[in-house]
């Protein structure tokens, strides 16, 4: 929730980012928690690919989506392409190529 806070308020402003914490606090999203075993999941993953320096922002989103079969949401292409999960690689919501599309400049 706090890096989609952040996107949203960089990407879209801070009225957009109080929309969509508002939504979150009315029930309209649901919020993932980090068990032990997803946290003990993401530190794999953060060791697997140290070399990407990751960090536990992205590598508990993965942890997260591989457990639960979930689309990441991302505009990190470059991580989340470099990477897999355990049934191969992430399903994301976008493509770099439909992103590109979309936040080109009119």
């Amino acid at each position: 929730m706090v890096e989609a806070d952040h996107l949203i308020g960089s990407r879209l402003g801070s009225d957009v980012a109080r929309r969509f914490l508002a939504s979150v606090s009315a029930g309209v999203f649901e919020v993932a928690y980090l068990t032990p075993g997803l946290l003990r999941r993401a530190v794999e993953l953060n060791d697997r690919y140290a070399d990407l320096d990751l960090g536990l922002v992205d590598t508990a989103l993965m942890a997260i989506a591989e457990r639960h079969e979930l689309s990441i949401l991302t505009f990190d292409f470059r991580d989340f392409r470099a990477t897999e999960s355990a049934k191969g690689p992430w399903r994301l919501v976008i493509d770099e190529a439909t992103y590109a599309r979309y936040s080109a400049p009119a």
